[in-house]
């Protein structure tokens, strides 16, 4: 979300940056929650986005730190979604995923 003031990024860029990542911190947050945590896996079509977006808007050129920072994020994102974790509480009888 910061492209902008770090990185130098324009346009559609910058558009996208902020709000694919007010998305993942949305999803990442809300995920948190036991009961809510397979919608962590909404952060997996963000990541690629991320990947594939400075290929596809203007405002980042191929081979600028800005575009290998979202190709970097992209995929850790995808990895960091991918863990399930233990479960430690049971909501009566409804066990999440």
């Amino acid at each position: 979300m910061a492209a902008l003031g770090v990185f130098g990024s324009q346009n559609a860029a910058v558009d996208s940056d902020h709000l694919a990542g007010a998305l993942v911190v949305t999803v990442s947050v809300i995920a948190m929650a036991e009961v809510a945590r397979a919608l962590r896996f909404l952060n997996i079509p963000l990541g690629a986005w991320f990947i594939i977006a400075p290929w596809l808007l203007g405002g980042a050129t191929t081979g600028s730190t800005s575009t290998w920072n979202n190709v970097i994020v992209g995929v850790f994102l995808i990895l960091l979604s991918l863990p399930r974790g233990r479960v430690r509480f049971q909501y009566g009888s409804w066990k999440p995923s």
